[in-house]
C-alpha cells in the first residue's frame, strides 16, 4: 500500500454559524468559488454567501442572494461553471440553470428525469472569461459538455448561451435507475449505481463494471456511499469498503489500475484532491 508524505491535518474552521438554527431547513450541499459559498438546503433554497471582514475582525460570510428552486424540493447538488458563468442545480430529478454570481434563474428549460449528472472536469477547471470593453475585446468562451444519467441512458449535452442535446447512450435500466454519483473526465464517465462502480467510454459507447462499492457489510449496517474523484483526463480515484478497511484505487478510463493503492481503517466522510494532495475527512482519529 502507498503512503503519503508527512503532512499535518488541515484545520477545520466554522464558516457559516447560526444561520439555519432558527429554521427547520438543513444544508444538503455546498460549493465554493473564490470568496463565495453557494449552499443548497432541504427546503429548496439556494444561498450565495460572500466572505467579508476587516483586518481587526474575524472573517465572516454574509448572504448576498437567495433563490428557491421550483417545487421547493431539497437541493441535491450544485455544480459551478465559472467559464460560462452558470450554476447547474439538481433538485427533484431535475437540473435547473442559474447565472453566476448572483443565482438569477436562467430561461433555459430544466432537464427532467435526472438520476445524476457530471460536467467534464477539464471544463470545470476553465477560468472565468476576461473582457475589456474599453479595448474592445473579450475572451472566447467554449461550450461546456456534461452528461445526464437517466433510467435508460446517458444523455449528452453542451452548454454556452444555449443548451444543445447531442445524443444518448443506452444503459441497462438496473444501472441507470440506480445511479447515484457520476464524474466525467474527457471522453470517460465513471458512475456508481446501487452496488458497483462503472466506466463508460463516451466515444465508443462502451460500458464495463469496475468493482463493488462495498465488498462486505458496513460496520453499522448503513449503506456505503460511493466516492469518485477525477485525478486527470484519463484517471479516477474510487473508494471501496472491504469489511476491514477502505481501499482507494486509481483507475484509468480503460479500467486499468495505476499508481499504488491507498488504505484507511474506516470509510471516510469525504475525499477530494487539493493541488497534488488527496485530502480525507475522516472519523477514525
Amino acid at each position: 500500500m502507498s503512503t503519503g508524505p508527512d503532512v499535518p491535518p488541515y484545520q477545520i474552521q466554522t464558516l457559516l454559524n447560526d444561520i439555519f438554527t432558527q429554521t427547520s431547513s438543513q444544508i444538503t450541499c455546498a460549493q465554493a468559488l473564490g470568496n463565495e459559498i453557494y449552499v443548497g438546503t432541504s427546503h429548496g433554497e439556494l444561498f450565495q454567501f460572500m466572505l467579508t471582514g476587516a483586518e481587526d475582525k474575524l472573517e465572516t460570510y454574509i448572504i448576498v442572494s437567495r433563490q428557491i428552486v421550483p417545487g421547493e424540493k431539497p437541493v441535491d447538488d450544485i455544480v459551478l461553471i465559472p467559464s460560462i458563468s452558470r450554476a447547474l442545480v439538481q433538485s427533484d430529478r431535475q437540473i435547473h440553470f442559474y447565472t453566476l454570481p448572483n443565482l438569477e434563474p436562467d430561461p433555459i428549460k430544466p432537464i427532467r428525469n435526472v438520476m445524476t449528472f457530471a460536467v467534464d472536469d477539464q471544463h470545470l477547471r476553465r477560468p472565468a472569461p476576461k473582457s475589456n470593453p474599453a479595448l474592445g475585446y473579450s475572451t472566447h468562451v467554449d461550450p461546456v459538455e456534461f452528461c445526464v444519467v437517466k433510467r435508460s441512458g446517458i444523455a449528452m449535452f453542451s452548454l454556452r448561451e444555449r443548451l444543445f442535446y447531442s445524443r444518448e447512450i443506452p444503459l441497462p435500466q438496473s444501472q441507470g435507475a440506480g445511479s447515484v454519483l457520476a464524474k466525467r473526465a474527457g471522453k470517460y464517465l465513471c458512475f456508481a449505481d446501487k452496488e458497483n462502480y462503472n466506466m463508460v467510454d463516451l466515444e465508443d459507447a462502451q460500458l464495463f463494471p469496475l468493482l463493488p462499492i462495498s465488498q462486505a457489510p458496513s460496520q453499522d449496517g448503513a449503506k456505503i456511499r460511493p466516492m469518485i474523484n477525477v485525478i486527470s483526463e484519463n484517471e479516477f480515484l474510487i473508494l471501496s469498503w472491504t469489511g476491514a478497511s477502505t481501499l482507494g484505487l486509481f483507475i484509468t478510463g480503460d479500467g486499468d489500475p495505476v499508481r499504488g493503492t491507498l488504505e484507511w481503517p474506516s470509510y471516510p466522510l469525504g475525499i477530494c484532491m487539493s493541488f497534488k494532495l488527496i485530502v480525507l475527512l475522516d472519523t477514525f482519529r
